[in-house]
């Protein structure tokens, strides 16, 4: 390590090459590594990636469809970066994920070099990059972070945008004293926030600026940024990203577009409880711990030692230190913001996890001399976190080991349990993670508490080398591949006219692997109210046995048309499904 730190002084622009190499390498590893091998996942990504499929096919850009309607959910943003992708690297789950993998990336290196560009100027190159490096490593291998970045939906593109546009105002309120950075800065911070607009709605520009304005009242700078900020050219920046395709998409479908984006997609999303997703103020609390595994342990620490109780401590602490009371603002007021809303889901929380990446980050790499020395005074909450980091890492190494007895048979995809459990996947899961868990006993009683960060990371990692490559063509094969199968077979097998039913869970990836609207019923009554109007004499249905039963249909009710695994493709008569509303 000493000859390395040493190489690495040498030359600033040298280690800063190498570090973002590496961390490009530890991206394609976590964010990119069999990216393609699993299929649609039901039911979101199956929607978000149908929507620009039928982009592409119409050559619309304007008006989003999902089977055989408009659909105003959400901007645009998402869908044409994954439509573009499929234009260039053709049509395949790895092109849909490709952008969100991408954007996921892009926000690390970000991090990377926001972290490099706000140390001291005097300070060793090594420990420059050294510091920006862990920020950068802990947001690539949270848990959440990794998991969003390989799902194509609109979470990661607002993540990675207002994380894009709080770091471009970092860069140019802590670098003032360069008119370049603070331009890059100021650049940033208004682009990214138009991007995040065009990717979620006005939620991309209120977050943001909330979370920069509460810092700088608190730091009594808030009317000077306001004098100093050039505001009709950063204005025209962002009107010119986000304008257009509102305009356009109002010009296409009336107001009517405004109407139902503006107060379904996100007035009564954020009053009212949407599609069935309640939680308590308190739901995002436990998956703020869950998200940012093992580095979440870390966070009562990180905040303690800020001592963000005292207003006086957000007036006067020196800029050096001010950034992790930013990254605090940042974490809370995003998760307080969605904890406030009613309509609640784990993904609304992705972007405060950059913030904590950081706050964790600069605990055990402070920018300042001072806050390295007031660390010192804090070693029984680092000692006591660490053992509890340890304990966490060889509890999940035992799950992971039991994790096959605990699984419930699911009679839909009855041998996924038997499959986890005759692989080698639950020790090659369980071995890195006890293997960090001893490292970090060992850093504890050698008393190397700056080091914690490394078996969690390197741990992760291997992890991720590990289990991925054999984890994701099982789950493709048992629970995803059967519905693929049996949606191209319903291309092939359907009848001028005749509609196509899913029963039971919505699987929107059948309207993408069918390539023709789907009807989404859960009983003969919905069924056919959803066929009025419809003269088909027949109707195909897609579901599991168990779905099917429920449904209604009995031996000798249908023809069956395929079956995959615990599933059916069967081709029911009009007039029986009639009968079977009538059944009791």
């Amino acid at each position: 390590m000493t000859a390395l730190n040493r190489w690495l002084d040498q030359d600033l622009r040298r280690a800063a090459l190498t570090a973002a190499a590496a961390l490009l390498a530890l991206c394609g590893l976590a964010f990119f590594l069999e990216l393609g091998g699993l299929g649609l996942m039901d039911k979101t990504e199956g929607l978000f990636v149908e929507v620009p499929h039928q982009m592409l096919l119409r050559g619309d850009w304007v008006t989003p469809r999902w089977n055989g309607t408009t659909f105003f959910d959400y901007p645009v943003w998402g869908y044409w970066m994954v439509a573009l992708s499929f234009r260039l690297f053709g049509i395949s789950e790895w092109a849909a994920r490709l952008p969100a993998a991408a954007a996921a990336s892009v926000a690390v290196l970000a991090v990377f070099g926001l972290v490099l560009a706000l140390a001291p100027a005097a300070e060793r190159p090594s420990r420059r990059v050294g510091r920006a490096s862990l920020c950068a490593v802990i947001l690539a291998l949270s848990p959440g972070w990794i998991g969003w970045s390989r799902s194509s939906v609109t979470d990661m593109f607002l993540a990675s945008a207002m994380t894009l546009a709080l770091l471009g105002f970092a860069l140019a309120y802590w670098r003032r004293d360069d008119r370049r950075l603070r331009r890059l800065g100021h650049g940033a911070l208004a682009g990214f926030c138009g991007v995040a607009v065009l990717a979620k709605g006005p939620v991309g520009l209120l977050l943001p600026g909330l979370v920069i304005i509460a810092f700088l009242a608190l730091r009594r700078r808030l009317w000077d940024e306001v004098r100093q900020t050039p505001w009709l050219p950063l204005l025209a920046l962002f009107c010119g990203i986000t304008l257009p395709w509102y305009v356009l998409a109002t010009q296409a479908n009336g107001f009517g577009f405004i109407a139902h984006f503006i107060g379904f997609s996100n007035l009564e999303r954020f009053t009212s409880v949407l599609y069935a997703h309640p939680g308590p103020p308190w739901f995002y609390l436990p998956w703020v711990l869950l998200l940012l595994l093992p580095w979440s342990l870390y966070l009562p620490a990180a905040m303690v030692r800020l001592r963000f109780w005292s207003l006086r401590q957000w007036r006067e602490a020196p800029e050096t230190e001010a950034l992790a009371l930013f990254a605090l603002l940042w974490l809370v007021l995003i998760v307080a913001f969605f904890s406030s809303a009613a309509t609640k889901l784990p993904g609304y929380i992705l972007p405060s996890l950059p913030g904590a990446a950081l706050l964790v980050g600069l605990l055990f790499a402070p920018l300042s001399a001072a806050e390295s020395r007031l660390l010192e005074s804090e070693v029984p909450w680092r000692r006591l976190t660490g053992w509890l980091n340890a304990a966490l890492l060889a509890l999940m190494a035992i799950a992971a080991v039991l994790a096959p007895r605990w699984i419930e048979t699911d009679p839909a995809y009855p041998g996924f349990a038997a499959a986890l459990a005759s692989s080698a996947l639950p020790w090659l899961l369980a071995l890195p993670l006890l293997a960090a868990a001893i490292a970090l006993v060992l850093l504890l009683r050698r008393g190397a508490l700056p080091w914690l960060w490394a078996p969690n990371a390197l741990g992760f990692a291997a992890v991720i080398a590990l289990v991925v490559p054999g984890l994701v063509p099982l789950m493709d094969r048992e629970r995803l591949l059967p519905i693929r199968v049996l949606a191209r077979q319903a291309a092939r097998a359907a009848q001028p006219g005749e509609p196509l039913l899913v029963a039971g869970y919505k699987r929107y990836s059948v309207v993408f692997y069918s390539g023709r609207p789907v009807l989404f019923v859960h009983d003969p009554r919905s069924a056919l109210e959803a066929l009025d109007g419809d003269g088909s004499p027949t109707v195909l249905v897609l579901g599991s046995d168990a779905e099917l039963l429920d449904f209604g249909v009995r031996p000798g009710d249908a023809e069956l048309l395929g079956r995959s695994d615990a599933h059916r493709l069967i081709r029911l008569p009009r007039i029986t499904l009639e009968q079977l509303q009538a059944r009791p």
